[in-house]
């Protein structure tokens, strides 16, 4: 059926589009199960405590809470000192009284008395001066009169040390009593309202335990946040009534009630006459007021941030070496703040996170400014230590997580034309023979044991790999190979009957350079220093001399070894080989079926030593080395 023209475009009053629009004004009414701080009595402390409450209901309480510090923070204010909160769990009222005042004197303008002005018509409040440079809660004039529309029954009284003044309202702001107004010498405000609980998704309606606990700790922030105020929190129950009292002299009193999220010995802090910041290593919350009111997120934490962590940045690029973002150093701290901002405005009418831009803190053409020498006492704080230590975890699980991965590639088949495989299906009797190049593989096909013998060929000179990653470590192909290869795993010991091999045999020439890729190949190995335990590391040694007559022939490993028979050897057809690629087919077979090999072990000494020879900065301590054996 096709609405009607009327039907289809309505008409509401600003108080009926409230209430049917209540997310937009004061937030959702659902209830939420969140995790934040309250207090408990029994410890004297914040603790962290999930809790189920309807942020909309919060609101009203923090609308009228809010009132009242506005008013202690006024120059002109009738002398407020004191605010005292009754929940009455009992019949659900909520009582909250000042020893401030409102003027008992009709506004000009709109007909009706102040305190009728403030709480019960929309649009009005002190706050609306754009000019004036306002360091208060309120902004917008709506925040009381939310309170009262969304109340069963709202009741107002006001003294100014003249006159006072009573009037009620009903049925969300509907209807009005007529003012009452007396004589009074004394001059308060107080407020007291049922809020219209059918208006919000409750299991239980009513002011149950968990929202009494975050109405409590609103009040103790309130006293934190203003400083020499006087907050007394009352419960009253079917047993009695219970009574807390919230007076701080020093923000500080009140940081030491989260003593299980912060370490106070070493607190880092900064004031000014327009902000306190305290900066807490090692902790991962902030806890921020703006004019009064709890307000940890926005553009004055940034503000903060920023600063702090483009300097501690900074001192970890030059002392550390490591680049990391602002991101990365943010959970390494907490912020305790207070603030004073000007006009500030929000992101929505809860009031949680201040959106106004930073140059806009000030109306009085201030800066806001982090100084240099906090930055630096930053530089040098925990903190520093705390992003080093964080990033190399996380450059360690990153490259654990590289290593399954290198890991998981290595069970791969491997296909290299630099590899020659043995048939045999027992690994315990298999044999790697590693060569430094072409020349000297020439004789392995026809020489070796094809069932055990394998090989594979370097690609000219290994790299130097010391200090170097696993995922930099198999970046290079030769490396790549011999760990799949052998079916080496990252990260892990590496047993010998998990290997697919038994030996690794280092077939270089007996020369310097055959010297230098048999020890760089070591350098390789001792990634995985497993293997040298285990009796898995070889190098044959190759002859340097060969002497043949007819059917006869001698090899010599040394020329020591050589000059002992030189004499015995007239008629013998005397060969110096320059390495594995010289040697004759009768000489690689000899080498392949009878090896002299040299077993590699690492005792207490050889890590020094592989340091020495082979780490970077050490050129020095290798010349020196060098020097004394020429000496020698």
């Amino acid at each position: 059926m096709k609405k009607k023209i009327e039907e289809k475009y309505t008409a509401m009053t600003e108080r009926e589009h409230i209430l049917s629009r209540s997310g937009m004004y004061v937030g959702s009414i659902k209830e939420e199960e969140n995790q934040v701080f309250v207090y408990d009595a029994d410890e004297n402390k914040m603790t962290m405590k999930d809790v189920v409450y309807s942020p909309a209901m919060l609101k009203l309480f923090d609308e009228i809470l809010s009132n009242s510090c506005d008013e202690f923070r006024r120059k002109d204010n009738m002398g407020l000192t004191e605010i005292e909160i009754l929940v009455d769990q009992t019949n659900n009222y909520i009582t909250i009284r000042d020893n401030g005042g409102i003027p008992i004197v009709k506004h000009k303008e709109a007909g009706v008395y102040v305190p009728e002005f403030i709480f019960g018509q929309l649009r009005t409040s002190s706050n609306y001066d754009d000019s004036e440079d306002r360091n208060v809660i309120g902004t917008n004039g709506l925040g009381s009169v939310l309170s009262n529309i969304f109340s069963e029954r709202f009741i107002v009284e006001s003294a100014d040390k003249k006159n006072k003044l009573k009037v009620e309202w009903k049925n969300n702001m509907e209807t009005k009593s007529e003012p009452k107004i007396d004589k009074c010498s004394d001059h308060y405000t107080e407020t007291k309202f049922l809020i219209d609980f059918k208006r919000f998704d409750q299991k239980k309606l009513g002011l149950t335990e968990d929202f009494t606990k975050i109405l409590h700790k609103r009040c103790i922030d309130a006293a934190a946040a203003n400083l020499g105020l006087v907050i007394k929190f009352n419960i009253k129950t079917k047993e009695g009534i219970s009574k807390t009292k919230w007076k701080f002299k020093k923000f500080e009193e009140y940081m030491e009630l989260y003593s299980d999220y912060i370490d106070t010995s070493c607190i880092l802090s900064y004031k000014d006459n327009k902000k306190q910041i305290w900066i807490c290593p090692d902790s991962e919350i902030d806890v921020a007021f703006v004019n009064g009111a709890e307000c940890s997120k926005g553009t004055h934490i940034k503000a903060v941030r920023y600063p702090v962590g483009h300097a501690i940045s900074e001192i970890l690029k030059k002392k550390h070496k490591i680049e990391v973002t602002n991101k990365g150093i943010d959970t390494k701290y907490g912020i305790f703040g207070v603030f004073d901002i000007s006009n500030p405005t929000y992101s929505s009418q809860t009031k949680e996170e201040l959106t106004v831009a930073q140059e806009n803190f000030y109306k009085d053409g201030s800066t806001f400014n982090i100084p240099d020498d906090f930055l630096k006492k930053c530089q040098k704080s925990e903190i520093v230590d705390l992003v080093v230590d964080w990033y190399k975890k996380k450059v360690e699980a990153e490259d654990q997580a590289k290593i399954r991965k290198l890991n998981r590639e290595a069970k791969k088949l491997l296909r290299s034309d630099k590899f020659i495989n043995c048939t045999s299906k027992k690994s315990k009797e298999k044999e790697l023979w590693v060569y430094e190049g072409d020349s000297a593989h020439t004789g392995f096909r026809m020489s070796r044991n094809p069932q055990t013998q394998a090989s594979y060929r370097c690609r000219g000179v290994p790299l130097n790999c010391i200090g170097m990653t696993a995922t930099q470590v198999m970046k290079n192909q030769v490396f790549n190979d011999i760990v799949n290869i052998i079916g080496l795993q990252w990260g892990q010991y590496n047993k010998l009957e998990d290997l697919k091999f038994g030996k690794f045999i280092i077939t270089s020439d007996a020369d310097y350079d055959g010297d230098k890729i048999a020890s760089l190949l070591l350098v390789f190995i001792n990634h995985f220093p497993e293997l040298f335990d285990q009796g898995f590391i070889y190098r044959v040694v190759t002859p340097i001399i060969t002497a043949t007559k007819g059917k006869d022939h001698r090899v010599y490993y040394t020329r020591d070894e050589y000059e002992k028979e030189s004499k015995k050897l007239k008629g013998y057809v005397i060969k110096y080989l320059k390495g594995v690629g010289t040697q004759t087919n009768a000489d690689t077979k000899e080498m392949m079926t009878n090896p002299k090999l040299i077993r590699f072990t690492k005792d207490d000494m050889a890590e020094m030593m592989i340091k020495k020879w082979f780490g970077k900065g050490e050129a020095s301590t290798r010349k020196s080395l060098l020097k004394e054996n020429v000496e020698a």
